[in-house]
């Protein structure tokens, strides 16, 4: 992953910019979305496992944003999956006509850039810089320290 605003301040972010402490990790296969925009699912990624570490994922679903909404569209708002219950749908999920799928539970980091569905490292309990975290948002902090995923800013 690079930041930066123009070629001469572009920086690789580095293990150390995200990783401040990694106390356990596990090897499983991350699975890489495919889209055809996507090119490389970065290290510091948000991760979920329902199978105890041996699959991982990383959150499809879209933000939420203001807009109007389909039937059946899924988006995610406030650590939250939602799926509308009515087509041309303005509401904001969780006020209006949404059903609550359940919380997004990221429970792993990925711990390198990867750029397919593979074996690799996956980082299950340490502390983490939230400035370049994947798919972090002040929401998933509570999720992430029950998880033994400590935050800092």
């Amino acid at each position: 992953m690079f930041k930066g605003t123009n070629i001469q301040n572009i920086t690789k972010v580095k293990q150390s910019d995200i990783f401040l402490q990694v106390d356990q990790t596990v090897v499983g296969t991350v699975n890489v979305p495919t889209a055809d925009d996507f090119e490389v699912l970065p290290m510091g990624t948000l991760l979920h496992s329902d199978d105890g570490g041996i699959t991982w994922d990383s959150l499809t679903t879209p933000t939420y944003e203001a807009g109007v909404y389909a039937l059946d569209a899924e988006a995610y708002h406030e650590g939250h999956i939602y799926k509308s219950t009515t087509a041309d749908n303005e509401t904001v999920p969780g006020a209006g006509d949404w059903d609550d799928l359940g919380v997004w539970d990221a429970n792993g980091v990925l711990y390198i850039d990867i750029t397919e569905t593979r074996k690799t490292t996956v980082v299950v309990t340490g502390a983490l810089k939230a400035k370049y975290l994947g798919g972090y948002d002040e929401f998933l902090r509570k999720q992430l320290f029950q998880n033994k995923l400590l935050i800092k800013n």
